[in-house]
């Protein structure tokens, strides 16, 4: 592969067709000139060069269409012409025109890379004109090839196949002359949310947009470079999806990288406007430096790309180094990854079931079902650990799902064991992954169904930060749901950033006090006043309140008295296997403290 692809931007309709004839003779000039002047249209525009070194300047401004070059110009010939212009990177076609018709020469100037070899005994105005278009269309028709097979087809930068030739070059390069270079793996932050969010047409606009902006920068960006002679273009490419990829191909130092890195975060992070919405979008980046992090295109891709997950866990909107500890994190992380899709597969979730209380009976109000993993190495996995690598590869759509089934399968059970003396509620957890689902109305009417559970035996918790994006969707769907029966809950309440006058226009059951704020209410007055703000609020919207992570009689006497109505932690119980519900039920237990408040 040539050291740069360069796809010609060449038109047969256009309405000049501009030639450059290199011949060291006048009148083969103007009888070529008169020959294309008798073509219908008048469509050509014929320049002369008669030596080879202005010939060699001309082409490389590269203002022309195609090129006719005579066979012989003095002490050098055609081929010689030839073969230097190409080498210089030239794009264009090119003809070889002899006042002798010699076989050796026609398959010595095919094989140097001439479009065509034609003989001025036998040249008319129609075979020079076709033999022209000819050339000029297979020139189009490789490009186009090319184009497909190195570009990509949505944002036009090179793709995977032709940056990893250029990030070979540059390797060789930076070896030769021992510098540095740097590949920087950038990925946008939340992509899949926008795409779900405001279709794939606005996402598709925005990948342009974020090509646009980068390919600007970079290009304005050579500077951090030490541009000597020898230096190869940087460049940025698109690898996929929202995968964009830059490589810097001689720095001088980490900072420089690190300069790079910052200024396209600012770039990226600066509002797009895409069909009349303004979208915001952050990346996260990470670097590997040659020869520092691989001396490989292998290596270095895949040290770029485990920063850039580094990156992703440090918050995102940031730029990470690869350092070579990440590499077991990141081995970590794919492992989780794998054993979560066989775990899916397999069936090795398992509920467990913490019990919500009323605080003025003391009796069971509710389950909240919380899924484990029970993994066949590792024994019982905590939510902690892979809730969120679900979460960010969208496992958590398919494992949410299989919650909503199981949970809804024992409450049917329990209820038919007789185990419940009324229909008790379950709640369960959507995820935001879940709540942007088109068909999530659709799965869980079926699963009532199969399941045969009436009004309020399922509750639906949906987290503070979910339930205000895209507020209008939300309350349509949360309308929908309390159609079919189920309860709403805002869980984690007071961490996220919800106002009193957006929360009376969801239609909730009740909301969740999170347990950050409960953990230390008998001790931070300020903590207190939260509390009991947030209970009468809730009041006043004839909403229930229930106190998360209750593990003190000190704690829930103060809910009590500022009249909270139900609480959740272990002060009353763990969470429990169904069959430690079963057990609890049957004890008809009560919360201790209630005995001494």
């Amino acid at each position: 592969m040539a050291n740069e692809i360069i796809i010609m931007n060449t038109n047969l309709n256009m309405s000049r067709i501009k030639v450059l004839l290199v011949d060291d003779d006048e009148d083969d000039y103007i009888f070529t000139r008169d020959l294309l002047s008798e073509v219908e249209g008048k469509i050509y525009e014929v320049n002369w060069e008669k030596s080879y070194a202005a010939a060699l300047e001309a082409i490389s401004h590269k203002q022309y269409d195609i090129y006719l070059f005579d066979y012989r110009l003095g002490e050098h010939t055609g081929l010689d012409l030839l073969r230097e212009a190409l080498k210089a990177g030239c794009t264009a076609p090119i003809i070889l025109i002899t006042g002798q018709g010699d076989h050796e020469v026609d398959i010595a100037a095919m094989n140097a890379g001439a479009a065509d070899y034609l003989y001025k005994g036998e040249m008319t105005a129609n075979l020079l004109d076709r033999s022209i278009r000819y050339a000029i269309r297979h020139k189009m028709a490789e490009d186009s090839i090319l184009r497909m097979a190195y570009y990509d087809s949505l944002t036009g930068l090179p793709n995977r196949a032709l940056f990893n030739d250029r990030l070979k070059q540059t390797l060789a390069h930076s070896e030769r002359y021992s510098s540095t270079s740097a590949v920087m793996f950038i990925d946008l932050d939340n992509f899949k949310r926008i795409n779900d969010t405001l279709e794939h047409r606005v996402g598709d606009l925005l990948l342009m947009g974020v090509a646009k902006r980068l390919s600007a920068y970079i290009r304005s960006s050579d500077t951090v470079a030490r541009q000597s002679p020898q230096t190869i273009t940087n460049t940025v490419a698109r690898l996929g999806g929202d995968e964009f990829i830059v490589l810097l191909t001689e720095i001088e130092s980490m900072q420089n990288a690190a300069t790079v890195s910052n200024r396209i975060l600012n770039i990226i992070s600066q509002p797009f406007t895409l069909d009349n919405h303004e979208v915001h979008v952050t990346a996260s980046i990470g670097i590997a430096l040659y020869p520092s992090d691989g001396t490989d295109t292998d290596s270095l891709l895949k040290n770029a790309d485990t920063a850039m997950y580094h990156a992703k866990e440090h918050g995102k909107n940031n730029f990470q180094f690869y350092k070579h500890s990440m590499n077991a994190s990141a081995l970590e992380r794919l492992t989780m990854e794998n054993d979560l899709r066989r775990a899916i597969d397999r069936e090795e979730f398992v509920l467990y079931y913490q019990p919500r209380v009323d605080i003025l009976s003391g009796k069971i109000s509710g389950l909240e079902a919380l899924v484990r993993w029970q993994h066949p190495q590792k024994g019982l996995v905590s939510p902690m650990e892979f809730i969120p690598v679900a979460e960010e590869t969208g496992l958590i759509v398919p494992i949410g799902e299989w919650v909503l089934k199981a949970a809804c399968r024992q409450n049917q059970e329990w209820q038919k064991a007789g185990l419940l003396h009324m229909p008790l509620t379950i709640s369960v957890n959507i995820s935001g992954h879940q709540f942007r689902q088109e068909n999530l109305i659709k799965i869980i009417e079926k699963v009532l169904g199969d399941y045969g559970l009436g009004q309020g035996c399922l509750e639906i918790e949906i987290t503070e930060s979910v339930v205000m994006k895209n507020a209008d969707t939300t309350i349509s769907m949360m309308n929908e749901l309390k159609k079919m029966g189920v309860r709403l809950s805002m869980d984690d309440f007071g961490t996220g950033y919800s106002s009193f006058s957006y929360l009376k226009r969801f239609p909730l059951d009740n909301i969740k006090i999170d347990r950050s704020f409960i953990n230390d209410i008998t001790e931070k007055n300020e903590d207190k006043a939260i509390v009991r703000a947030i209970i009468a609020m809730a009041h006043n919207l004839q909403l229930t309140v229930i106190a998360e992570g209750v593990e003190t009689g000190q704690q829930l006497a103060l809910l009590k008295e500022m009249g909270c109505d139900e609480m959740q932690g272990y002060l009353f119980s763990r969470p429990l296997t169904s069959d430690g519900i079963y057990q609890l039920c049957t004890e008809k237990r009560e919360i201790p403290a209630l005995k001494n408040l």
